[in-house]
């Protein structure tokens, strides 16, 4: 290893610490970072804006070439020779710390403050081109790699602007798997759009000729209409509010989805959010709690909540160099009054009642929720210990000795026919559970309820494979799952009982076909020397001529019986499969769901028992 010393310290140059480390200034080398690019060159553009100088940005891009190009109508960049020697347009572009936003004379609101977002830029482009118009006078500029290749200035009839024209450079985005796209850049362009209302701007596909304008007169009203999907409201509730320095816009609106957050800068999207949220989530919960007279869950308040927050800052003071979080701390003041102002134009509107009655009820069921979490840990604790007992559920369960993939559990209702089931069977490979009566129906029932059945639990431990974020098919007891139960209508609703109760808690098993309907005859005849047995009318032709008996359900039926058809060595057993998860669902929420006159249309139309085939 080369030892550490004085020789091991570097210096690199503005430019090459730029083009190394990429991250630091844009956030990634990836696509995402040459958009982020591009969101620089924009954010001057919008600064420009901002300041009263154009209401016009035109965004070129070459797909094919990855070239994009800014072109705005402010006052342009200034550029010249100083008095020491300096190329003021140059240093723009390329000197680090240089530029017209360290204090409020030029700007006195920008999303731009350090200098470094414009040259981040230009350094990491293969090729980057900037033009400046100002009063009859044109000055361009011209980068490869980031190193000065030409300067000009001259006189133009040019209307007064700034144009900005890049491609990123590979050797600097290194992961870029995508270059731009017009597609993306219009997305990207909407959004900036209703941030700067009134501004016109005008995407452009190279190639094509393909022209997109986007324009917000409204704002971020509109940019939270566009977001809510489901809304609750007629219209988003906007405030205002200002102190000596800056200005905060939000609007808020309710919606049948999830919350939603947006914080905005001068223009620019902070995905960490910052001060303002924290302002708006403290007036979001002390107001509505105090409004509604209940203790309703800050979380749950928000649940379907869409907000965004416009914030124009004079001097914004950001967490890094990508601006994703905004720390100024008058902002959360700003947002919580703006807040309160509006959440009391909210309380006046005639949705408000509805939308406090639906927070209330969110609460009710996390409560719920909550207690049937409780619930289901403390029976998930209990099935453990339990399984490590050497006797399990002694009066339900009669075991088998071996549990490997030859081994089956018969689910079967009745005590008599689990009776006669275990005269019947191999005690070798086959284990019988008991069920009294219909088990309780997992589709209409909640969680709570369920964990609490103690028939419920009892399987849980017959199976032995845990359920949910514990379940592990290798500790299944068995290779499969048979349900018995009468050839009948009540026989058939037994059996889907318990096939929801598998497809709620155990949906993987049915996956690998481990479920089964375990198939019992319909008629007897006996003869001489022999029992022979149908399982439909068919099947009932074909038999010899003998003593006919109808076997109406599994409590008639005898040991020899069982042993002769579900216990023999060739039952026959339907394998339950999902082939199609979302038919399946339809198929149980029929059976099983709120419509009982659907329900008995389907069982009637299409449930028969004597065409059971092999």
């Amino acid at each position: 290893m080369d030892n550490y010393d004085i020789n091991s310290i570097e210096s690199l140059s503005f430019k090459d610490g730029v083009r190394m480390r990429i991250q630091m200034y844009l956030g990634t080398d990836d696509t995402e970072g040459i958009y982020q690019a591009l969101k620089e060159v924009i954010n001057n553009s919008t600064d420009e804006a901002l300041m009263g100088f154009g209401n016009e940005i035109t965004i070129t891009v070459n797909e094919k070439e990855n070239f994009v190009s800014v072109l705005d109508r402010g006052r342009g960049c200034p550029f010249g020779i100083r008095e020491n020697g300096e190329n003021v347009l140059v240093s723009i572009f390329s000197k680090g710390h240089t530029g017209g936003k360290f204090n409020n004379k030029s700007y006195t609101m920008a999303s731009g403050l350090n200098g470094i977002g414009i040259k981040a830029t230009c350094l990491s482009s293969e090729k980057f081109e900037a033009q400046s118009v100002r009063d009859g006078k044109v000055a361009t500029v011209y980068f490869e790699k980031g190193e000065l290749i030409n300067y000009r200035e001259g006189e133009t009839k040019l209307p007064n602007g700034t144009y900005v024209r890049f491609k990123p450079d590979k050797e600097v985005f290194k992961n870029m798997s995508d270059g731009f796209t017009y597609k993306r850049i219009c997305s990207e362009i909407q959004n900036v759009a209703y941030l700067n209302r009134g501004i016109h701007f005008i995407v452009i596909n190279d190639a094509t000729n393909e022209k997109k304008e986007f324009y917000s007169e409204n704002g971020i009203a509109d940019f939270i209409m566009e977001k809510a999907k489901k809304p609750l409201m007629k219209k988003p509730i906007i405030a205002l509010k200002k102190d000596e320095t800056d200005e905060v816009e939000i609007a808020f609106i309710w919606t049948g989805g999830n919350e939603q957050s947006y914080v905005f800068v001068n223009g620019l999207f902070c995905s960490d959010g910052g001060a303002p949220i924290t302002g708006a989530k403290t007036a979001l919960t002390s107001t509505i709690k105090k409004k509604s007279g209940c203790d309703l869950d800050a979380d749950l308040i928000r649940k379907g909540l869409i907000y965004a927050i416009n914030c124009k800052v004079s001097s914004p003071s950001f967490s890094n160099q990508t601006k994703n979080k905004i720390n100024n701390p008058n902002l959360r003041t700003l947002a919580s009054q703006a807040f309160k102002e509006g959440l009391e134009e909210f309380f006046n509107s005639p949705e408000s009642a509805a939308i406090i009655e639906m927070i209330k009820k969110f609460q009710k069921a996390e409560k719920a929720a909550d207690r049937a979490r409780e619930a289901i840990l403390s029976q998930h604790k209990e099935i453990e210990k339990e399984l490590k007992k050497k006797i399990v559920l002694a009066e339900k369960l009669v075991d088998c000795k071996k549990h490997d993939e030859n081994s089956m559990l018969f689910i079967v209702e009745g005590k008599s026919a689990k009776g006669a089931i275990v005269k019947a069977r191999n005690a070798e490979t086959t284990a019988c559970f008991d069920l009294r009566g219909k088990l309780i129906n997992a589709l209409k029932n909640d969680e709570e309820k369920l964990a609490k059945n103690e028939e419920v639990k009892q399987l849980h431990i017959a199976l032995g494979c845990g359920y949910g974020e514990r379940f592990n098919i290798k500790k299944l007891r068995y290779g499969k799952i048979v349900l018995v139960a009468d050839m009948d209508k009540d026989g058939f609703a037994i059996n889907c009982l318990i096939l929801t109760f598998l497809y709620y808690f155990y949906p993987q098993l049915i996956e690998a076909g481990k479920v089964y309907w375990g198939a019992t005859p319909l008629y007897k005849v006996e003869t001489s020397n022999k029992n022979y047995y149908a399982y439909n009318e068919k099947e009932l032709k074909d038999l010899p001529k003998g003593d006919l008996t109808r076997l109406k359900g599994l409590g008639e039926s005898t040991p020899q019986d069982f042993r002769d058809t579900i216990c023999s060595e060739t039952p026959r057993l339907i394998q339950f499969t999902m082939n199609d998860a979302a038919a399946a669902a339809k198929y149980f929420d029929i059976l099983l769901g709120e419509n009982i006159e659907e329900r008995k249309k389907y069982i009637f139309e299409n449930a028969n028992f004597e065409n059971l085939d092999d």
